[in-house]
């Protein structure tokens, strides 16, 4: 049933020429950070295990490819190996599909990933000409400066998106924050820049619930765009991670939050720092794809809420299912 033909994202098609697409899957397979630097295999890695996830969602009673038109866009040709190069490449890549209107998710690579997505669908440059309020899954806030003589690195993302102006700071909440730091002022820019932060061990005081109301308040009415470091999971949910913290949310904790986010803009997001050969038994792998479903279910929701004459006419239209999807399951 699931491991015929080739694997895609999600088992949705791969895109073709000038098709009409709302979500684009993408891999990036791109990384500079030193740690476990395999995570480009990532977007292949999930690929192989995405097939199954082709299906209705259970707690929002959809099915996410029979109200949007989802695509598998492949991999972002990447033909520079500086990353203070690269990035412009993808940047460009994503500027190209924010242009055909086309709302990207991304299975990366590093967390230097987000920024050239945020550069091409956020910010002065892009079509949307405003910065995006930002939900970050992470135990590190990515904020730390240039390092190893490079600018765009996994770290500074948040800092860079900061100053370039593609993100609104005070629309942003980090949920997960965990682990020791080299020192308190690690943290001091996204303090002082407004950001709310969202320790571990805050979450865990307060509840789920009480998370999700203050993410909500957080990003409030406009777009925002979701980022997950899989490292703010526990390792026995995400073993296979490029930065690993002891400790963590775990992936019902996460699915919680996530199911609270039903009505919020969503118009894009990613799922960085996988890295496959520490998966053998790919448990990672498989929560990958529960999230990505999750994720692009909630962006479905949104252009079928934003657009309903639209979305009812799409949902009308043949499904795309498996040719051997079993109708019992």
């Amino acid at each position: 049933m699931y491991w015929e033909g080739f694997p895609t994202f999600l088992g949705c098609p791969p895109a073709t020429r000038d098709e009409e697409v709302d979500i684009a899957l993408v891999g990036l397979p791109w990384t500079h950070n030193p740690m476990e630097r395999t995570q480009y295999l990532a977007p292949r890695a999930v690929r192989h295990r995405s097939k199954p996830y082709r299906r209705m969602h259970r707690e929002f009673g959809v099915n996410a490819t029979e109200i949007a038109r989802i695509r598998d866009f492949g991999d972002v040709p990447i033909n520079n190996g500086n990353c203070d190069q690269a990035v412009l490449e993808i940047e460009k890549y994503y500027h190209d599909l924010d242009q055909r209107g086309l709302r990207p998710f991304t299975i990366g690579g590093d967390h230097g990933c987000t920024l050239p997505v945020l550069r091409a669908i956020a910010g002065p440059k892009s079509q949307r000409k405003a910065p995006l309020g930002v939900l970050h899954f992470d135990s590190h806030t990515d904020s730390y400066g240039d390092a190893m003589g490079l600018h765009c690195h996994a770290g500074n993302w948040c800092r860079i998106a900061v100053e370039e102006g593609l993100i609104d700071p005070k629309r942003c909440v980090q949920v997960g924050l965990n682990g020791p730091s080299l020192s308190p002022a690690m943290d001091a820019f996204c303090e002082d820049a407004g950001f709310r932060m969202m320790t571990l061990y805050e979450i865990l005081e307060i509840g789920i619930p009480a998370t999700i109301q203050e993410v909500r308040r957080v990003l409030g009415e406009g777009a925002y765009y979701l980022t997950f470091d899989l490292d703010v999971l526990t390792l026995a949910d995400a073993p296979a991670v490029a930065d690993p913290e002891a400790g963590g949310l775990n992936m019902n904790e996460v699915t919680q939050i996530l199911l609270g986010l039903r009505g919020l803009e969503l118009i894009g997001g990613d799922i960085v720092c996988f890295v496959p050969h520490l998966d053998p038994s790919m448990v990672t792998a498989i929560h990958i794809n529960a999230l990505m479903h999750h994720m692009v279910t909630l962006m479905a929701l949104t252009i079928r809420d934003s657009q309903p004459t639209l979305g009812a006419s799409r949902s009308s239209l043949p499904s795309q299912r498996l040719v051997h999807y079993c109708p019992c399951e």
